[in-house]
């Protein structure tokens, strides 16, 4: 269980690179949110022209709660990180919804103006390299990394698909998956991490498909 507490919070990092109570969606009415606002359901972005919907059965994820996380995973894979390249502990929250604290999806933007100007490739490389040594650093886990390239609508997307077990018995304990895009100058990240491989495959279409309307 320590483990997978340290798992979750390298994860909360999103690497550019959960469980509390949150409030209920009410799919009747409009919310106001920052960066966008969610109507009958819907999460709107008004930086991009993104929107996915949130689950049946999902709860919002609260954007002070990304926060605490994301400081404890920046402390955790900051020491493994290339000097010269900068891990931003704050990335720019769009939307997050969770099935419970092991199954769930986040979202962040982040400004690419006054950085470093590289290709999405040599981003995917960064970021697989980071991913491999930080999880080799866990004790007690192991893990399989596979990487692609995709289309989604008019984007171009790498994924990182990180699939984690104990060691000592080779039982499954979770997956992690990372979409990043280069959107209008912008970062765009998104985390799916899924202890259940149907729920995995709920919010990865649901993702997928948010760029095709």
């Amino acid at each position: 269980m320590k483990n997978l507490i340290t798992i979750l919070i390298i994860i909360s990092s999103n690497l550019v690179f959960t469980q509390v109570k949150n409030q209920e969606i009410i799919r009747s009415k409009v919310e106001t949110i920052e960066n966008g606002k969610i109507e009958n359901g819907v999460y709107i972005c008004n930086l991009f022209d993104w929107k996915i919907t949130i689950p049946e059965g999902y709860e919002l994820i609260k954007k002070e709660r990304i926060e605490e996380l994301e400081k404890k995973g920046y402390e955790a894979i900051k020491k493994e990180t290339t000097e010269g390249i900068a891990i931003n502990r704050h990335p720019p929250y769009l939307i997050g919804f969770q099935l419970n604290k092991y199954n769930y999806f986040k979202s962040s933007l982040e400004t690419l103006v006054e950085t470093k100007k590289i290709t999405l490739e040599e981003h995917k490389l960064f970021c697989e390299k980071l991913l491999t040594e930080t999880y080799s650093t866990i004790k007690g886990l192991k893990f399989e990394l596979t990487k692609s390239d995709l289309k989604l609508g008019k984007h171009d997307f790498y994924k990182i698909k990180v699939k984690i077990y104990s060691e000592k018995d080779d039982v499954y304990l979770l997956t992690q998956e990372i979409y990043n895009s280069f959107i209008n100058n912008n970062l765009f990240s998104a985390s799916i991490n899924y202890t259940n491989e149907e729920v995995g495959l709920v919010l990865q279409y649901n993702f997928e498909k948010s760029f095709q309307n």
